[in-house]
């Protein structure tokens, strides 16, 4: 393949108009796969938020055009759908293991949190964004599937929640679903500090919101 460095070189060293025309408008192809295609995505959420989210913009990331992307994903709902049922798969699994698991509720809240901050990480704090703006589009479709993570996440919380209380660590005074909505709220808080500022994520974030949690409703 050539290189966009010779390309250029060899449209200058072009002698004849007709073959730099050529060389102007033959585009470089990325080799595409459903995987890059949604990474590259998830980035340019990241960047410019849905409502620059365009299939131009898209190819214009991924040096391709957007008639090369609707080979893979027809719509970009298609698109949206499948990153958000990816998300949410596995965030099912790795809270469902947590919960499932022997740990004590208070060693469970953390471990949720360090899944949670795994998952955040790896879109550097996209998904989160994502979420937060696809209830506000009129697709039913999508924002019901919103609606299941967020039932299911809560649900799990809930549990551990109640485990706690059984186990008498807990104060029997604390709301599942208020400190759910607060480990929410701290993240994406967070995606957008990083979105509007260039604040750096750090890592090992969630330990910090977690202590705070954790001094609030234990007895």
């Amino acid at each position: 393949m050539v290189s966009q460095k010779n390309l250029y070189l060899l449209w200058f060293l072009a002698p004849t108009y007709p073959l730099r025309e050529t060389l102007r408008f033959k585009p470089i192809m990325r080799k595409l796969s459903k995987k890059v295609i949604k990474e590259a995505a998830i980035e340019l959420i990241k960047e410019k938020g849905l409502k620059e989210f365009t299939a131009r913009n898209l190819g214009n990331k991924l040096g391709v055009t957007d008639a090369a992307i609707f080979k893979y994903f027809p719509t970009l709902r298609n698109l949206f759908e499948e990153l958000l049922l990816d998300f949410i798969a596995e965030c099912k699994q790795s809270f469902s293991s947590i919960v499932h698991s022997d740990l004590s509720a208070e060693e469970k809240l953390k471990k949720l949190l360090e899944a949670y901050e795994t998952k955040f990480l790896e879109t550097n704090g996209a998904m989160p964004l994502l979420c937060f703006e696809i209830p506000r589009m009129n697709d039913v479709g999508l924002r019901e599937l919103i609606k299941e993570y967020w039932d299911f996440y809560l649900e799990k919380v809930g549990e551990i929640i109640d485990q706690g209380k059984r186990e008498g660590s807990f104060r029997e005074d604390v709301d599942p679903k208020t400190v759910g909505l607060m480990i929410t709220g701290y993240y994406i808080s967070k995606a957008l500090r990083n979105l509007v500022t260039g604040e750096p994520i750090e890592e090992d974030f969630s330990r910090k919101i977690g202590d705070i949690i954790l001094k609030g409703i234990k007895k």
